[in-house]
């Protein structure tokens, strides 16, 4: 699901099947170079997101995402998301980003780094391909994370 309205009243229906916030982390560059680069990784960054979305429909509700500065305290923000997400009903919330200080530092748990690959000049079938090919990496963490909990249970 992802957060319009329209699914929203769905969720709101079904909430207690959809136990799953995934946020997209995206780092805006304040240069050039930075700019282009930032730019390409958020492209492939929501596609991925929204490919990993439609693979666990009724399971996920994509969230929009959160957009940071190369600057930015990330220790901070990742401390008011917490806090902010701790209020909404997800028993798991998966943030993803192309940006590796997240989960190498461990800023934020649950964070899962993906390389960016760059999409703008694939044509539609290797860009699905490619998408389909980190998707089969990701699943085996968000299921390790939903089985070791529900077990925990």
């Amino acid at each position: 699901m992802n957060w319009t309205a329209k699914d929203m009243d769905l969720y709101l229906q079904q909430s207690e099947y959809i136990d799953t916030a995934i946020i997209p982390l995206v780092g805006l560059g304040s240069s050039g170079a930075d700019m282009k680069q930032s730019a390409s990784a958020t492209e492939f960054l929501l596609n991925l997101t929204a490919f990993l979305e439609h693979q666990f429909k009724g399971r996920v509700m994509l969230l929009p995402p959160f957009t940071y500065l190369d600057k930015s305290d990330k220790a901070r923000l990742a401390a008011e998301w917490k806090e902010s997400l701790g209020d909404m009903p997800f028993r798991h919330v998966f943030y993803l980003t192309t940006d590796p200080s997240w989960s190498r530092d461990e800023i934020v748990e649950g964070a899962i780094w993906i390389p960016s690959v760059p999409l703008e000049h694939m044509d539609k079938k290797l860009k699905q391909s490619v998408l389909e090919d980190q998707v089969r990496q990701i699943i085996p963490v968000l299921t390790a994370k939903w089985t070791g909990a529900d077990a925990a249970r």
